[in-house]
This record gives C-alpha cells, structure tokens and sequence, in this order.
C-alpha cells in the first residue's frame, strides 16, 4: 500500500540523504577551523564537538558547520546556551570527537499542502518527523506567520531537530535546520492542490503581531518565499 500511495503522487530519486550522526575526530585545529579524518558530510551541514575527560565524562564544547571536504568552522552550540547556566570554556582541540549531521534522523517537513506533506513523509520512513503542527504553534505564539531561519534554529534547538524538508516546485530539498543551507535535493512530482501558508499544518490560521503595520511578515507566495529564504535559483 505504501509503495503503491508513492507511485500514485509523485516520483522520487533514488538517492538516500546524508548518513546521521557520522563520528570523526579533529586532526589539528587552526584558529576557529579544524581539520578532520573524515571527508563524507557535505559542506554545510551541522556537527558537535565532544571533549572526553576520561572514560565516563565528556561534554558538548562546541557547535560546527562543515565548511570543507574534511574542514569544519566553530560555533556556538545554541541548543545549549541558558542564561543561567554558565557556557563551556574549553576549546575543541585535537583528538576530540565531532560527530557530523548531527540529528539528522530528526527532521520537519515544510510543505504547501496535506498531499505533498504525505508525499515527503512516506518517502523518508529513515527520518523520525516532527509534526508541523509544533513549529506553527511556536509561530502563533510568537504572532509570526512568515518563519525566518532564526525561527527555524529556535525550534530545531527546542525539539532537538536536524533537518528541514522543503516540498518546492518540481524538486525536494533537504537542508541543515541551523545553516538552512542545502545537503541533499531531489526531484519530485508532488502538486499542490491548494496551498496553505504559511506551510501545511493543522493550525488554522497564524496571526501577524499589531506592530506589523506594514504586512512585512506575511507571505504572498509559499514557493518564491521559501525559494528566496534558502537562497536557492
């Protein structure tokens, strides 16, 4: 049946999206850069670096975007950042573990309508999805009908999720939750019948906040504003 609902909407390629939490180690660090002894994470994507104090004690010390074919780029790691709490103070060095594509088991589909959000999500079993009904949510609540990338980051941080999908015209773009930056694209066939903005969810209607006097948070067009916001052509 599940074969079947596929063929039935739409066809897919047949290239499976990046491995999830790959495991390298740094070789030498160079300023805010490292290199690595791996090569297999496309340039964009997320990692963690873990610092291991002994056998049972080990601590998240950074965040990383793949920058390179073995180089990644040091960040913050905003999943952990609490005000009361105090942030690490120790430098990734080398011989600590990077993990890359980092939660990219957990992703959300951003889609216009229920028959392409059906699509996406019966042709990546591989990936746990949230639904979008949690990020629309966090945008009514936050009066934001237009999600910009901080409000993806926020919510990746918040669910503890790795990608976003994104049904646009003729193709299927898998991107990094906290770069938004593309990692894997594929063709597909999916149309939407009615499309639903700010994207397919359960949530009726998403309201601007009273000090958008301009109408500068809404979205005209579901494909030119996610085809810009990814900074695809």
């Amino acid at each position: 049946m599940k074969k079947l609902f596929a063929a039935l909407i739409g066809t897919i390629s047949l290239i499976a999206g990046p491995q999830p939490n790959i495991k390298s180690s740094i070789e030498s660090v160079h300023g805010t850069e490292a290199i690595l002894n791996t090569e297999t994470a496309p340039i964009g994507s997320s990692a963690i670096v873990v610092h291991r104090f002994d056998e049972e004690h080990s601590t998240i010390v950074a965040g990383a975007e793949v920058v390179g074919k073995n180089r990644i780029k040091f960040k913050v790691f905003g999943a952990l950042e609490q005000e009361a709490l105090p942030s690490p103070k120790i430098l990734p060095q080398k011989g600590d573990l990077v993990i890359l594509n980092y939660l990219y088991d957990r992703g959300v589909i951003i889609a216009p309508d229920l028959k392409s959000y059906n699509y996406a999500l019966s042709n990546h079993p591989e990936i746990e999805w949230m639904h979008p009904d949690l990020f629309a949510a966090q945008l009514a609540a936050y009066q934001n009908p237009a999600p910009t990338i901080e409000d993806f980051q926020k919510f990746c941080n918040d669910y503890s999720v790795g990608v976003v999908y994104f049904v646009l015209k003729n193709r299927g773009v898998l991107t990094d939750c906290q770069t938004l930056k593309p990692i894997h694209i594929e063709s597909i066939s999916p149309k939407a019948q009615k499309t639903k903005l700010p994207f397919y969810s359960r949530i009726k209607k998403i309201e601007s906040s009273w000090f958008d006097f301009f109408g500068k948070s809404k979205i005209e067009d579901y494909y030119n504003y996610y085809t810009k916001l990814l900074e695809l052509k």
